[in-house]
């Protein structure tokens, strides 16, 4: 009957949980401010959205913060006393000049020890950026298939305010100044999913909040940072691939942030799909301008937005999509079905 998905958690410039993320999101409420210290190239502080409560200045220690706070929130509505073991599929950042292997690895030996005590658990790091999230979907629901446990966590988390980092990023022209409208707000954030089978989640009488219909996962050849023009090959692959033999597909729900490769790629695959694929093409929440760029938190960061609105208002129109393109090529997408919250 497919995998189904149990409990939230989250933590983003908008709030500190699930639910006040994605209703604020939802309402079009924006977390967009200055920078507290650094500035670009014309001495304006960067524009940006953060956590202001987290104390750390760099990359590493607030991506910790953020995940922590995530995965708590998740775990409290899971019954680990039930675990003998807990899987937990962490989307990262791609390996570049800003993060490396060694980042991966300490972020999850971070989490395992702020985690220590909550019950047997193994994180296992998704380094794929912006589609980190889809691509570690993928592997919980092989593992659930292959009946390797049957509960695990999905999740994402990224920060894109570092300083050194906001310098490399306006250097390049990416992000959004009064000087460049075609940029985008760098941002910060982590989300988690807990995902199950339909027999556990009865057996153990948790909520199902939405079933996972199709995913997909594909390479684009002409990545960002490619010569070559990107026409959105990879991207109408994923969205292929998720959507095959499904109804119509209603609302996308993207990573779109206001780069002129972003949207030019997404004119090129919805001309590449079957035309029947969606109720609407052009319907799609694209929430970056309210919490900025997440990184690699996009997808299940999106994935909180349909399951949150449809649990205040269930709506008829089509089951939604999730899709996300990383810088170095990485593209995936998810459709998921909603389902009323039940015990």
């Amino acid at each position: 009957m497919g995998e189904v998905i149990v409990a939230l958690g989250a933590r983003t410039a908008l709030g500190h949980r699930a639910a006040t993320t994605a209703c604020a999101a939802l309402a079009g409420i924006a977390r967009i401010q200055a920078h507290p210290r650094a500035r670009d190239k014309a001495g304006d502080p960067f524009l940006v959205a953060y956590d202001r409560s987290i104390p750390a200045s760099t990359r590493l220690p607030r991506m910790a913060a953020l995940a922590e706070s995530a995965l708590r929130e998740a775990m409290s509505n899971l019954p680990t006393q039930a675990l003998t073991h807990l899987p937990i599929f962490l989307g990262l950042p791609e390996f570049g000049p800003f993060f490396a292997e060694h980042h991966a690895s300490e972020i999850c030996v971070r989490l395992s020890a702020a985690l220590r005590g909550s019950c047997p658990l193994t994180i296992l790091s998704v380094p794929q950026g912006d589609a980190a999230g889809v691509y570690a979907l993928e592997h919980a629901i092989a593992g659930l298939r292959d009946q390797a446990f049957e509960l695990c966590l999905v999740g994402g988390v990224d920060s894109l305010v570092d300083a050194l980092q906001l310098e490399a990023l306006d250097e390049s022209r990416r992000v959004r100044s009064a000087s460049n409208r075609w940029g985008f707000y760098p941002g910060e954030g982590a989300a988690v999913l807990a995902l199950t089978t339909h027999s556990f989640a009865h057996r153990h009488r948790m909520p199902i909040l939405a079933q996972v219909l199709a995913t997909g996962s594909a390479i684009e050849a002409s990545s960002m940072h490619s010569r070559q023009v990107c026409v959105g090959e990879g991207l109408a692959g994923a969205m292929r691939t998720a959507s095959h033999a499904l109804p119509a597909v209603g609302r996308q729900y993207c990573d779109i942030n206001g780069e002129r490769y972003r949207e030019h790629e997404y004119a090129y695959a919805i001309l590449r799909v079957p035309a029947d694929t969606f109720v609407d093409s052009l319907d799609y929440e694209a929430p970056a301008d309210r919490w900025g760029n997440p990184g690699a938190a996009s997808a299940p960061l999106l994935a909180l937005l349909p399951i949150v609105a449809h649990a205040r208002r269930p709506s008829l129109g089509g089951d939604p999509m999730i899709w996300c393109s990383s810088e170095n090529g990485y593209r995936g997408a998810i459709v998921l079905r909603l389902e009323k919250c039940r015990q």
